[in-house]
């Protein structure tokens, strides 16, 4: 008799909100966490002079992922998650061209700040709403829950929810071309452009699909009462209200196969877990290449594993201040031309380099003030400030770890430069978690924190799929499989590995 019904590798949201379903359905089912935190980049640490940061994610989006998963539970999301709306969403601030505005929760509000220096793009802007809206809604309920193994299951979705066909083009352009359809003015295009990032990568080569979460933020965007780590902790909670195991410091460094056939696991330590059923909630290049090997895999899939793109990594920054700061939102971001971010791309990332801009290196980036909503997050008096950069995992010409302190002065000048003009005066703490910080933490191959590229050719069925087409009893769960990276896409990629498993073996 095998050990568990379910083994998971891996306690981030995905692999939590998998292995809540499985042992909701009555199978034995264990969680592996190869550090002592759980949650991944979703989560939060405290220094010892009592600051909490939040390790990468920053805000909750499309909170739909997580009401679906408790409702599949049976169990309240308000009593596991809370959480605190946060209004306004976004704070636009360059103060070198004396632009700053702020985008409230409603779409008419938001029209009223655009019209202010824009009514042609205000009157866009409703009209992009009217147009995706309604889409919206279907696309997440239907595209965000449904398995994407096949062109098979694309039938079935589109059969179950005619309106897919409407959103199919937007798989098959890009985020630019999308906002640059409705948008003219430059910094309106900018604040439009700019969360192909949150995909990890620029607006011309990201999927036209992210072009809605331009639109779905102003559903609501919030933040879990005591740091990111809440969501993890109220899943992991459920989970083991439900009857299920979980234990830190267990790392995964083998996958047993059988025939083809996922049998278990195999500890660092040694120690064998045998399972009916092996849920990868961890990268997916890793898990196959470094987990399982070459061995046990067929030739074509292996060359598809092989080939498929990591994501870009994304330096985090954690500052400590002892007052107030000026801003006005839980995000700030400093205002950059979609044409700047695409050179960045080609012409700084893919080449190792940083960003240059009138012979000075600046740390493009986005400010998340968390403290704003929740205080509890500082001491009296402080706050926490992080900030989530844009840099290539290997510097040409020099190393991350000797480099750190450096990157940390260019990002606090960069941001005095444009947002906060006396930052430094009133830093207590600093600290960064660089790429190959995360890596090490996190096990994330070059620090990718949305697990695989969300371009065009990486996306729903060319993403590694959900149920493994090569080793039975093998799922996966995570940023890297279907439907993509951020936190809601992986709670819902979770939800669908964990219903795979729960119909397989009923």
């Amino acid at each position: 008799m095998p050990d568990y019904d379910v083994v998971v590798i891996g306690a981030g949201v995905g692999g939590l909100s998998a292995a809540a379903l499985c042992q909701k359905a009555g199978m034995k089912t264990l969680v592996l966490e190869q550090s002592e935190r759980i949650g991944g980049c979703c989560s939060t640490f405290e220094t010892p002079e009592g600051f909490r940061f939040d390790v990468g994610a920053s805000v909750v989006e499309v909170t739909r992922a997580f009401e679906e998963l408790f409702r599949r539970l049976g169990l309240p999301r308000e009593k596991y998650i809370p959480l605190i709306q946060v209004d306004p969403i976004y704070d636009y601030c360059d103060n070198t061209r004396g632009v700053r505005f702020a985008y409230p929760t409603s779409i008419e509000e938001t029209a009223r700040v655009i019209a202010e220096f824009s009514p042609e793009d205000a009157r866009a802007f409703l009209k992009f709403a009217e147009d995706y809206a309604p889409k919206i809604s279907g696309l997440v309920d239907n595209f965000f829950y449904a398995p994407s193994l096949g062109f098979m299951d694309t039938l079935r979705l589109i059969v179950r929810y005619p309106g897919m066909l409407s959103v199919l083009p937007m798989f098959v352009t890009t985020h630019q071309k999308v906002v640059a359809k409705y948008f003219k003015h430059q910094d309106v295009l900018a604040s439009m452009a700019f969360q192909s990032f949150y995909a990890g990568l620029p607006p011309d080569m990201c999927a036209g699909l992210y072009a809605v979460v331009g639109l779905l933020e102003h559903e609501g965007i919030f933040y879990p009462e005591g740091g990111m780590i809440r969501i993890p902790a109220g899943i992991q909670q459920a989970f083991h209200d439900l009857g299920g195991e979980t234990r830190l410091g267990a790392r995964v460094v083998r996958v047993m196969v059988e025939n083809r056939r996922a049998v278990g696991v195999e500890l660092w330590d040694g120690t064998e877990i045998t399972a009916r059923n092996v849920i990868g909630a961890i990268n997916a290049k890793k898990l196959y290449m470094d987990m399982i090997g070459r061995e046990h895999i067929p030739w074509h899939v292996w060359r598809g594993v092989t080939s498929l793109v990591l994501s870009m990594p994304c330096p985090m920054i954690y500052l400590g201040v002892d007052y107030e700061p000026p801003l006005r939102a839980h995000h700030t971001l400093t205002l950059t031309d979609p044409e700047v971010m695409n050179d960045y791309w080609s012409d700084y990332y893919l080449k190792g380099k940083l960003y240059e801009k009138d012979g000075r290196i600046e740390v493009m980036g986005l400010i998340s003030w968390a403290s704003k909503v929740d205080p509890g997050l500082a001491p009296p008096g402080k706050h926490v400030l992080t900030h989530m950069g844009l840099a290539p995992y290997n510097l040409a010409g020099n190393d991350w770890d000797r480099f750190k302190e450096r990157y940390i002065d260019l990002a606090i000048q960069t941001i005095e430069r444009y947002v906060i003009p006396d930052l430094s005066e009133h830093v207590v703490y600093r600290d960064m978690a660089t790429p190959k910080d995360l890596e090490r933490m996190l096990l994330h191959p070059g620090g990718a924190v949305y697990g695989i590229q969300t371009d065009i050719s990486h996306m729903a069925v060319f993403r590694p799929a959900n149920r493994s087409k090569c080793i039975r009893n093998l799922y996966l769960a995570g940023a890297s499989t279907h439907p993509g990276g951020g936190v809601p896409a992986v709670v819902a990629g979770g939800i669908i590995t964990g219903g795979l498993v729960v119909k397989d073996n009923g």
